[in-house]
């Protein structure tokens, strides 16, 4: 019969490389999730600059 020593060793030596695993995932979810946001940002910026050029050509349209 293994001792208790053992299997608790075991078993903490167990968590702690499944914690290891589990915080890099949450780490690589995390990375893409700001990287997916930064897309978002920049396209929405884009679209905002695309509107203002639109409205700045309408401007000089009425304005002649």
């Amino acid at each position: 019969m293994k001792s208790p020593l053992w299997m608790v060793t075991t078993l903490t030596l167990s968590l702690s490389l499944a914690a290891c695993n589990t915080w890099q995932g949450v780490k690589a979810d995390a990375k893409e999730a700001g990287q997916a946001t930064g897309r978002g940002i920049e396209k929405a910026g884009q679209a905002t600059g695309r509107g203002i050029e639109k409205a700045g050509e309408k401007i000089q349209d009425i304005s002649k």
